[in-house]
């Protein structure tokens, strides 16, 4: 994971890039076991390559956070996250929740938990710096008015 803050930027922002596959690779091993067992189950069940393809796809842009690199930045309006699919922004004012543990945080436009979660919410991968990631969100998230509860 790298950590930059551009020299050039008005305000700070910190930026890094997370890869959890890499970065555990204990973890990635067994993952990719897991999604090579699913897959063979897949096929074995429906005989079907276009079915197994279309299992083996899903099941990667299903764990494309951990098997791919993300990047994220922070700056004082809001956080970017870009992933393999996309990019994804809140402004520090939509956040309404903040949830965290050891590999990264969840950031929710929803004060309470809820099924739509995985729609309305970023979760922000800390790499290999937890420590200054999860104090450069909490300061930005403090700043911007929003709650910290990690």
């Amino acid at each position: 994971m790298r950590l930059t803050t551009p020299a050039h930027a008005e305000a700070a922002a910190t930026t890094w890039r997370a890869h959890p596959a890499r970065e555990r690779p204990v973890a990635a091993a067994v993952g990719g076991a897991a999604v090579a067992a699913v897959v063979l189950a897949v096929y074995l069940c429906s005989l079907s390559w276009a079915v197994t393809l279309l299992a083996a796809v899903w099941m990667v842009v299903q764990m494309r956070h951990f098997f791919l690199p993300s990047r994220f930045a922070i700056d004082p309006d809001g956080i970017t996250a870009r992933d393999a699919l996309g990019r994804k922004r809140y402004r520090w004012r939509e956040v309404r929740r903040f949830v965290a543990d050891r590999h990264g945080a969840y950031l929710s436009t929803r004060e309470r938990q809820s099924w739509l979660d995985p729609w309305r919410g970023m979760h922000v991968l800390f790499g290999q710096r937890r420590d200054e990631i999860r104090a450069a969100l909490r300061d930005a998230i403090e700043r911007g008015g929003g709650p910290w509860a990690g």
